[in-house]
């Protein structure tokens, strides 16, 4: 989907209308009847207007709705190939229109990489009422960017693995002031992270890890940088204690974490923000070999912490343990965790809100306001010393990656708690609402790219 501004012209093949514009266009009644219904309605005009079709958009209330019926739109324009839309948002607030736009871009996304033959190109949109030109830079950041997320998680692994995710995330950055760092596992083991190093030495030659590092540094004498931590499991066998063949189909979503990172840095680079941020991304694969990591095993984070291995296939949290470990060592005045991070996510909250695990009230609640505000979903879940202690229960080290079945969803956050220390620290898992399996408001089976406005707009406020 392309932006443009400037009122509806004769070659545009469809007007969108909304809410008020609806009724102030001087329609007949015959199509005011089908503005009466809460679903929006593509209809041919059959000569009474320039354009050929019309689209007809009900005044939504609420943020969540306004975002998902405008990937509904998308949706309609994309099954009739129709290439020029001229867009009425009638007097509908600017934070609101571009909450509007952002979900017309969700649901006109398509992951075509592997399709042969010429793909359908996006369609053309002209706005009547202009975004004011610096919030249409950053609208148009956070489009490029969520969809530069849904594709890396759509990707398969052989072509996404952890030096192919550096290669990218590279490639996204140039020209955005953003600096890159990569460790490779000579580097990893020299700065102390055998968490990260361990998991991803089994994937072997060509496949092995890395940590990402993505810094912008903000306007000069801002302080110390936010730390934003993304898991980067670019493929999850479960170790050896392996996944059923069925649970493994998807595991090339297990980057999910660092592609939602990646791209609300590059929005916040776009707006040119004062603040600082700096995201650790670490990736590996969790593979299958005769120097794969194995249950009781003890390991040693980039803190000095000890950690027994209860399972191999919680490789994400430890991981993201030796990311958290340095990022506070660099100082970081805050931590935000995000990652596809348990199965049990889906049990507490399904596929339609997002956990969040805070040692903060004001952190939580500042990330719930971003998220309220762009209508994407996040609830809290309870975070106490009760769930730290089921992480301590090890007998050979400080903590154990897998303190049971109980809470498990916590427990994850608990656990990943004890990185952060004295600093303010939040977790999201975005493991159930990262992926859908059917065809949804917001777009096709696959990636969402949830989190990245939420986010961004995190980051702008922060």
């Amino acid at each position: 989907m392309r932006i443009q501004s400037g009122a509806p012209k004769s070659h545009d093949e469809v007007l969108a209308l909304y809410g008020s514009a609806i009724a102030d266009a001087g329609l007949p009644a015959a199509l005011l009847e089908h503005a009466k219904d809460h679903a929006p309605v593509l209809l041919p005009t059959l000569g009474h207007l320039p354009q050929p079709w019309l689209v007809l958009i009900p005044a939504i209330d609420g943020l969540v709705q306004l975002r998902r019926r405008a990937g509904v739109v998308a949706g309609l324009l994309r099954a009739q190939r129709l290439r020029r839309v001229a867009l009425d948002l009638g007097d509908l607030q600017a934070a609101a229109q571009e909450i509007f736009l952002a979900g017309m871009a969700q649901g006109s996304y398509r992951f075509d990489r592997y399709l042969p033959g010429p793909q359908e190109k996006p369609f053309r949109l002209r706005l009547r009422k202009a975004v004011p030109a610096a919030r249409g830079r950053v609208v148009t950041a956070l489009v490029e960017a969520t969809a530069a997320c849904r594709d890396l998680i759509n990707t398969p692994a052989r072509d996404c693995g952890p030096a192919d995710m550096v290669t990218a995330a590279k490639a996204l950055c140039k020209g955005t002031g953003l600096r890159v760092t990569v460790w490779d596992a000579a580097r990893l083991r020299k700065e102390g992270c055998e968490c990260i190093d361990t998991v991803g030495t089994a994937a072997g030659k060509g496949r092995g890890p890395r940590l990402l590092i993505i810094d912008w540094p903000g306007g000069k004498g801002s302080g110390k940088p936010l730390a934003l931590c993304g898991k980067g499991v670019c493929f999850d066998t479960g170790g050896l204690q392996i996944k059923p063949g069925k649970a493994m189909e998807l595991m090339r979503k297990d980057m999910g974490g660092a592609a939602t990172v990646l791209a609300a840095l590059l929005v916040h680079a776009r707006s040119k923000s004062s603040r600082p941020v700096r995201a650790y991304i670490p990736l590996v694969e969790n593979a299958v070999a005769g120097d794969a990591f194995r249950p009781g095993d003890v390991l040693t984070a980039a803190d000095g912490t000890t950690i027994e291995v209860g399972h191999t296939d919680a490789e994400g949290r430890l991981v993201l343990a030796d990311a958290l470990s340095v990022a506070y060592r660099d100082g970081a005045r805050a931590l935000i965790t995000v990652a596809t991070l348990t199965g049990a996510a889906m049990v507490a909250l399904g596929r339609i809100h997002v956990p969040l695990m805070a040692t903060d009230d004001a952190l939580a609640q500042d990330l719930q306001a971003a998220a309220a505000s762009c209508g994407e979903k996040m609830w809290r879940l309870p975070l106490d010393d009760d769930h730290r202690a089921l992480v301590r229960a090890s007998r050979l080290a400080t903590l154990t990656n897998s303190a049971g079945p109980e809470a498990s969803c916590i427990t994850a956050g608990a656990f990943l708690a004890h990185f952060a220390k004295d600093r303010p620290f939040a977790h999201l898992d975005i493991s159930p609402a990262s992926w859908k399996d059917s065809p949804h408001d917001l777009g096709p089976v696959g990636a969402t790219g949830v989190m990245v406005d939420t986010l961004a707009r995190y980051l702008a406020a922060s």
